[in-house]
């Protein structure tokens, strides 16, 4: 497998009237080894970027210049490559941890050993409809799943056409689904009365968490990152997710 590249975001902050993203480079040493650094870049002025949001943008357009600028993929190359060293780095980037992770874990899972030794420019719809019909014999996914797994090849051809990589119709759209994929189960949710009784044996912090995920409608992450200024007597305000938990023993 091909070693990907290590992908930084960069951190965004304003100073004496500029917005500034701060780095790390590699810079050789004399002897040849090479030394990381820290490093700070100008983005414009508070003038030019009045706003977080246009300074993020520019945030994202130098971070994308200093991760990708030395790698130059080709339509050439195998989609295993392009992946390792391009597309995931860019998720990573840019999306949120959580989804960058679910995107990694799908393409190692399910798409990479089906299709990865292909190259871009060969790739076909044929390809797609005998991966997924290979996933499902092997696995015996839900349609839901099957589709997840097919809108993350999508994504992987749309950012190559992005890119200059990869020219022509996406060929993963015209793809379909095995016919004969199981529909996913149904998503059971307790009813008021049921939240209701629960509540009532529960101890006091854990009826608070209940209560809160089942009345605010929370999901797992976000009832992780709450916190008590979040609420305000009368509203609840979603801020944050924390999608994993790292626990410490202490001695």
């Amino acid at each position: 497998m091909t070693k990907p590249v290590r992908c930084q975001k960069g951190c965004l902050y304003q100073e004496h009237g500029a917005w500034f993203v701060r780095y790390r480079q590699r810079v050789k040493q004399q002897d040849g080894s090479e030394k990381v650094k820290r490093r700070a870049k100008r983005l414009g002025s508070v003038e030019k970027f009045p706003t977080m949001d246009q300074a993020e943008l520019a945030r994202q357009a130098f971070m994308h210049r200093m991760n990708f600028g030395s790698f130059v993929p080709d339509s050439g190359m195998t989609i295993a490559d392009f992946v390792e060293r391009s597309y995931l780095p860019w998720t990573e980037a840019e999306q949120r941890p959580s989804t960058s992770k679910g995107y990694r874990e799908i393409w190692e899972n399910h798409i990479q050993q089906h299709v990865g030794h292909l190259r871009l420019r060969e790739f076909r719809t044929v390809h797609v409809s005998h991966m997924l019909r290979a996933i499902t014999v092997e696995h015996g996914l839900a349609k839901t799943t099957l589709q997840h797994i097919k809108s993350v090849l999508s994504g992987i051809f749309t950012f190559a056409k992005n890119e200059g990589t990869f020219d022509g119709a996406n060929p993963v759209q015209g793809a379909l689904l095995p016919s004969k994929t199981r529909e996913a189960k149904e998503t059971f949710a307790y009813d008021l009365s049921q939240i209701i009784r629960i509540l009532d044996v529960l101890p006091l912090l854990p009826k608070a968490a209940v209560a809160t995920a089942s009345f605010v409608g929370l999901r797992e992450g976000e009832l992780r990152g709450v916190e008590w200024e979040d609420y305000n007597g009368t509203e609840m305000t979603v801020s944050r997710s924390i999608w994993t938990v790292w626990f410490r023993r202490w001695s």
